[in-house]
């Protein structure tokens, strides 16, 4: 009775062990292409067969990609990455990190025909790389009224 209670257990216990190991997914990855140059491949493994709690038996697949951020989009979403959303500061957080001069705003000009923005608070005329960058800091930093 002892010895069948012994089997018994070692039977279940490698059974137990075969349901672990089942559940073992192996992730995918990224490799550039043997194929074509500049080109990526995401290698996954798909669960070909297997017998309960003995062995498994996985094949290999290829999944061609165009690019690297493709491969890696596709590689996430194999691997069940989910990605998170940028959080952004609330509006009085990011109003703390402003200098007053930022605060009061600027306005586009100020230096002839060179591109430049004028500070309203303090009047400064700062010159900046093209006109460009000047209207963006202008729309970034409106003059409050």
């Amino acid at each position: 009775m002892n010895r069948a209670i012994k089997i018994f257990i070692l039977l279940l216990l490698t059974l137990s062990l075969g349901a672990i190991t089942m559940s073992i997914t192996i992730p995918a990855t990224v490799t550039p292409s043997s194929q074509f140059h500049g080109r990526y491949d995401v290698l996954t493994y798909v669960h070909d067969r297997s017998v309960d709690g003995i062995y498994q038996a996985f094949r290999q697949e290829r999944i061609p990609c165009h690019n690297l951020a493709s491969a890696r989009a596709v590689r996430d979403r194999l691997n069940g990455v989910t990605k998170q959303a940028n959080v952004s500061l609330p509006l009085s957080v990011e109003r703390s990190l402003l200098t007053p001069e930022q605060l009061g705003g600027c306005r586009t000009g100020g230096c002839g025909y060179d591109p430049a923005v004028t500070w309203a608070l303090t009047g400064r005329v700062e010159r900046v790389h093209n006109w460009g960058t000047a209207k963006s800091l202008a729309s970034d930093y409106p003059v409050e009224a």
